[in-house]
């Protein structure tokens, strides 16, 4: 059998119900497994271990306890078609607790990290053009959701 890698998370909070959430999110995204606490534990029958996949990417999710606090050292990138994709992930991810940041970055309501970034972004900042991607990239520093309107304007020189 082949050597597989996932992103493993220590997670604080219901972690069945956040795999449900994040797969129900994202094309190509389900749960794989969920593994209880054992028998006799102060936890039995509770999720101790769930492995999800989002776009197609493996994550595990592993109860951590009450001193695990997740942090933007962990976040999961979203490279999306549109701004209606954008749009509508940033909305489902910072309802009920969620908090957008900076930069295309937002924090879910279970405390995770996000990077939701149109992939017209990451193509135009692919450029050659020093002065274009400098002012792509200032522009970005001023947004908390990434814009792409604003992104194709300054390309076509009309910002």
């Amino acid at each position: 059998m082949p050597t597989t890698a996932m992103t493993c998370i220590l997670f604080e909070g219901p972690l069945d119900e956040a795999a449900e959430f994040y797969t129900s999110l994202v094309p190509d995204s389900e749960i794989l497994n969920i593994d209880p606490w054992p028998e006799g534990s102060d936890h039995a029958g509770e999720p101790l271990v769930v492995d999800f996949t989002v776009a197609g990417a493996r994550y595990q999710l592993i109860a951590g306890g009450p001193d695990v606090a997740l942090t933007q050292l962990v976040s999961i990138k979203l490279e999306v078609d549109d701004q209606a994709e954008v749009d509508r992930l940033w909305d489902a991810l910072v309802a009920d607790g969620g908090e957008p940041s900076r930069c295309g970055w937002l924090t879910d309501k279970y405390g995770l990290s996000w990077q939701l970034v149109p992939r017209g972004f990451t193509e135009l900042m692919a450029t050659t053009d020093a002065d274009l991607k400098e002012r792509l990239f200032k522009a970005m520093l001023t947004m908390n959701k990434l814009e792409m309107p604003v992104f194709e304007a300054i390309a076509a020189g009309e910002a």
